[in-house]
């Protein structure tokens, strides 16, 4: 509420004294209210932080990110264009022809990349730069270059990928660490192969790995049961452990945030963390595609990713749809 309000509204005819005590009151309010301090902004993200060390990196490492960025980008950027391609086949009429134009423009962009990447692979200088709000860019023998995906939406993915590959070859635990004098800790860039644990009861058959127990009802259809429970129990410990990594590697998960969105004409999925941007790509259909299992599961994977123990997390098969039909 501004001082005008406040001492204007419906108080005109009020005593002098009454008018100072309320002029006092609204300087006060207003004092208050600009002394608030600014909204917190969001953490650097892990390829943000990536990002911020290699501005002081050697050339080698610098010039070997840009390569691996370039080169996901000519990759994004050519399927893109196929997909237009694509699409224009499927429609006519100017619909047809906007789409093979944009096929076309960005057909010459990615060729323009791959100048830009030959460029850099032939030693011409390299300028690495971040903007304020934490995009990226870079510069070759002068000519630039954003490092964003054509699509919005699939930035991230596209960032994940990129750390991916160029975390391959470097320690970025080291790069990214948030506090100091942490141990590392060898976390499994994958997780093994489960084989969940079968036990019978008179409401029917459960399933059981590490923690989780998911009760079936009453069913002659085992088999289909099986397969079911063991891909869950891949997509959820594999989902876990990509989570750890992501937390030893200083990523603040925000558990209340965490969602799931698929990745156009692809068949894994963008795992969004944080408010920074944070993501992960998982394949989890079965989770995605299941309403409320992400919410009931965040308990189980907050302490799993934590490497904490935790009472056992039971499921009903259910509650998400999955007993087979005519059961």
């Amino acid at each position: 509420m501004s001082p005008g309000t406040c001492c204007l509204g419906g108080h005109l005819n009020c005593g002098r004294a009454a008018r100072r005590v309320l002029l006092l009151a609204c300087l006060l309010s207003g004092l208050a209210v600009q002394a608030q301090p600014p909204p917190e902004a969001p953490p650097p993200s892990r390829y943000q932080r990536t990002l911020q060390y290699l501005q002081h990196a050697p050339e080698a490492e610098q010039a070997e990110f840009a390569g691996t960025a370039l080169g996901r980008l000519v990759e994004v950027y050519m399927a893109e264009a196929d997909l237009a391609r694509s699409e224009a086949r499927a429609k006519a009429g100017v619909a047809a022809a906007r789409l093979r134009g944009w096929a076309v423009a960005v057909d010459q962009y990615a060729s323009q990349l791959l100048l830009v990447l030959d460029d850099l692979e032939q030693g011409f200088p390299l300028e690495l730069s971040v903007s304020p709000q934490g995009q990226a860019s870079l510069a070759v023998a002068g000519r630039a270059v954003m490092l964003l995906h054509p699509r919005p939406s699939q930035q991230g993915a596209y960032e994940q990928e990129v750390l991916a590959d160029y975390c391959a070859r470097h320690d970025c635990l080291a790069i990214t660490a948030t506090a100091a004098g942490e141990s590392p800790q060898a976390i499994p860039m994958s997780a093994a192969r489960v084989s969940p644990r079968w036990t019978f009861t008179n409401a029917g058959p459960v399933c059981s790995y590490q923690g989780l127990d998911v009760q079936f009802g009453a069913t002659r259809q085992l088999a289909a049961l099986r397969d079911l429970c063991a891909q869950l129990m891949q997509e959820l410990v594999g989902l876990a452990v990509e989570l750890a990594w992501q937390r030893r590697h200083g990523v603040a998960v925000n558990w209340a945030a965490l969602d799931i969105v698929a990745t156009p004409g692809r068949p894994g999925h963008v795992v969004h963390l944080n408010l920074a941007g944070d993501s992960v790509l998982a394949n989890v259909p079965l989770l995605a595609g299941s309403e409320g299992l992400l919410a009931d599961i965040v308990p189980w994977l907050r302490a799993r990713s934590a490497g904490e123990e935790t009472a056992t997390l039971q499921l009903d098969a259910a509650d998400y749809g999955w007993m087979p039909p005519g059961q």
